[in-house]
């Protein structure tokens, strides 16, 4: 999802690509609170690219040549998280051999993005909110306190307003970050978005890995664009990796696709021919068979024998069709 200057990369926007209307919702967002102080959360399903966006606000700002400090909440273990946010001082812990800063610290001046915010434990969001409130943060075993500047962006994908009801997030956390929410779209939502993307990542891929460039034939790229995408472009750009790596030639075809994505194609065409509720089965055909013979009628404007020639069935059923159906003139 990133721009990476390799091949062309049309409607891209910072560190993003893509042209549906809902991304270009999100740019405009972008546009809005680049310039400002405010604090920025983003939300969206796994996989969405909310850290991209995070350095797509941070590229169009004043603070972009200050320091970009990214942190997964979720990738470490709480006193682990505690160290690593806030810092410490030498003999803090066992193992804390000499002081060293935290992420907070080392955003000073610039900006700090908190992915994952939701995982951090109350004791956590404790700390986190004295920090925001006073603009001082206090090291694992220290005593002084330090002044800090620094932007916070936060993300997650959870519902924050459920956290909160069961007393899981500090209320008074939720309304510091909640300042100005931006929705990142699904991967499934976003109309138009998977080719460029595939366009997008075959180029970076096949230039990493010093191999022609490839593509998708058509019958590919329909199954890539009719599938569900639950791990959103993340699961993409890992899909086109592995097609990069192990597709000989230079088109990928429709066998070459993982067998989980043919399945849910087939599945979707099953549910769209019989949708849950069932079909009137004699109406369907009904419809289908006055469609073919009004089509063939319009082709050889009313001259039922070459209309009959034309679906290759006797002249006689034409005309009883044609009764049947009240189509056509006797």
């Amino acid at each position: 999802m990133a721009s990476s200057g390799v091949g062309p990369a049309p409607y891209a926007f910072h560190f993003l690509i893509g042209g549906s209307e809902c991304m270009r919702r999100v740019y405009q967002a972008i546009v809005r609170v680049a310039h400002s102080e405010t604090t920025v959360i983003l939300r969206g399903e796994s996989g969405t690219g909310k850290e991209l966006v995070a350095r797509s606000i941070v590229a169009a700002v004043p603070r972009a040549d200050k320091p970009f400090v990214s942190l997964n909440c979720a990738a470490l273990p709480e006193p682990l998280i505690d160290a690593e946010l806030f810092g410490h001082e030498k003999g803090a812990f066992t193992g804390a051999h000499t002081a060293r800063p935290g992420q907070i610290e080392m955003a000073q001046g610039g900006t700090l993005f908190l992915d994952e915010i939701a995982t951090l434990g109350l004791e956590l969001q404790s700390k986190l909110l004295r920090v925001l409130e006073y603009h001082t943060v206090t090291r694992l075993g220290g005593r002084t306190a330090k002044r800090v500047d620094f932007r916070l962006l936060t993300a997650t994908n959870e519902d924050l307003e459920a956290m909160v009801e069961a007393g899981r997030f500090r209320e008074d956390l939720y309304y510091r970050i909640n300042v100005v929410p931006i929705m990142l779209p699904a991967l499934r939502e976003r109309e138009g978005d998977i080719p460029l993307l595939t366009d997008h990542f075959l180029r970076l891929y096949c230039a990493a890995n010093n191999v022609p460039f490839k593509r998708l034939n058509q019958d590919a790229m329909d199954v890539l664009e009719s599938y569900g995408w639950p791990g959103n472009v993340r699961e993409l750009e890992n899909l086109v990796q592995r097609l990069v790596l192990m597709v000989e030639g230079p088109t990928v075809k429709l066998q070459d696709l993982p067998e989980q994505l043919l399945l849910y194609s087939n599945a979707k065409q099953e549910s769209l021919l019989i949708p849950p509720e069932g079909i009137a089965f004699d109406g369907e055909i009904a419809r289908s068979e006055g469609a073919y013979l009004e089509a063939a009628l319009r082709r050889t404007e009313g001259k039922k024998v070459d209309a009959a020639r034309l679906l290759r069935i006797k002249p006689q059923k034409m005309k009883y069709l044609c009764r049947k159906y009240q189509i056509g003139k006797d």
